[in-house]
């Protein structure tokens, strides 16, 4: 269980994050829901360590290692006259992971058909399910995927989804997606939080299929004078 307990950031007198309190299971896909500037991406990055915060963040009851992550935030970074094998190899050897397989990750991304094709050569949903597989390749504990469904097509949704479901999620991995698709969240998570300038205001089990449902449910939310306790 990742734990994340009265964590605070702030630049200046302004608040990014304020007491943040979570605990995050194993074996389960969040959705983490808010408008921009909501301290989505904030949140993201405090738990690998990009931020300066105050507060705990931890692991099954010990301190939280960066190790543990795998993270796909905004847009992946890859080098383009690269191979896709090539990419994450070299992703392997930065991050000085032993022995990673590589193309045990892109089986798993349904892309070992393009392990030789350079990165310039993939399309945005291959690219997308690249940056995914870099996320995992360290045999992470949590992932964290920042809007991994943004710009693509609805057959690039469509895989993304059955990826996240049919393939990455298991017992030993807790995965935390936003996105600002209320259809992709209602479709692929188990457990709902709202954010909102930096707070939790709500977190709920997911128990809506209908999109419309969770609109209306995420307006009263957001919309909501006082923010509810997680």
């Amino acid at each position: 269980m990742l734990t994340i307990q009265d964590v605070n950031f702030s630049i200046g007198s302004a608040y990014v994050l304020r007491d943040i309190n979570l605990n995050l299971e194993k074996g389960k896909i969040y959705g983490l829901l808010g408008p921009n500037g909501a301290g989505k991406t904030t949140l993201f990055k405090s738990m690998l360590g990009l931020t300066n915060y105050k507060g705990s963040i931890s692991s099954d009851g010990r301190p939280v290692s960066t190790q543990e992550f795998g993270s796909l935030i905004e847009y992946p970074a890859f080098y383009n006259h690269l191979t896709a094998f090539e990419n994450l190899w070299l992703h392997a050897q930065y991050a000085k992971l032993s022995s990673p397989d590589i193309d045990a990750a892109l089986k798993q991304v349904d892309l070992s058909f393009a392990r030789d094709k350079k990165f310039s050569q993939l399309s945005l949903g291959m690219k997308q399910r690249l940056g995914i597989a870099r996320a995992f390749l360290g045999q992470a504990k949590y992932l964290l995927l920042d809007e991994p469904t943004n710009g693509l097509d609805p057959l690039g949704i469509k895989e993304i989804r059955l990826l996240l479901k049919e393939r990455l999620k298991t017992s030993e991995r807790c995965i935390v997606v936003s996105s600002h698709s209320l259809a992709e969240i209602s479709n692929i998570t188990d457990e709902l939080i709202f954010i909102r300038g930096g707070r939790i205001l709500k977190t709920m089990k997911n128990v809506y299929e209908d999109e419309k449902e969770l609109e209306a449910l995420y307006e009263t939310i957001m919309n909501s004078i006082e923010a509810e306790g997680a």
